[in-house]
């Protein structure tokens, strides 16, 4: 149970550290990643105005960029900060983050530090990429699901992480077809 502790307590750290470096950064409107952050905070300070039935409704009318499952997590983040759009910058960033320290637990109990480094820092594409929200999230679902299918004897949890990840972002139909 030590080494639990440890793992949760070396997460809370690394995922809070992160999680503040990113919605501490200045996220001007020339470049792009910074146009998708503020698109992305405008649309949890108006999700107020999107009922929870024409979540779905989009989806079926124009699924690209209106995925239910993403949007109900934005919804339900709006009704828990009270509209803050800081506090959910920090919360998206602190659960990413947590999602990436979980993935390098999944794939190697004994060695996660050294597989976080390599996620984040051998691949730069995953620091850059971070500020996509939609996209991260769904990537860490499918990952995830994909690393825990093998370790679990019911498989039907890492079955639902796999799919579901295409109802956060839809460019996951590629990998789970391929999958």
């Amino acid at each position: 149970t030590t080494s639990r502790i440890n793992f949760w307590l070396f997460t809370f750290i690394f995922a809070l550290s992160f999680a503040l470096l990113y919605t501490l950064k200045d996220y001007n409107q020339s470049s792009g990643i910074g146009l998708d952050v503020n698109v992305y905070i405008m649309s949890f300070l108006t999700i107020n105005d999107v009922s929870w039935s024409e979540i779905f409704y989009r989806f079926i009318i124009k699924p690209n960029g209106h995925e239910p499952l993403y949007w109900i997590y934005v919804k339900i983040a709006n009704l828990l900060f009270f509209g803050d759009g800081l506090f959910f910058t920090l919360f998206h960033y602190f659960l990413t983050f947590v999602g990436i320290a979980y993935l390098g637990k999944i794939v190697d109990k004994n060695k996660f530090v050294f597989i976080i480094v390599c996620i984040l820092f051998l691949n730069f594409n995953v620091l850059s990429g971070v500020p996509l929200f939609r996209q991260t999230i769904a990537f860490l679902l499918f990952f995830i699901g994909i690393f825990s299918f093998d370790a679990r004897e019911r498989k039907w949890l890492p079955r639902i992480l796999i799919y579901s990840s295409l109802l956060v972002h839809i460019s996951m139909i590629i990998p789970i077809v391929f999958y």
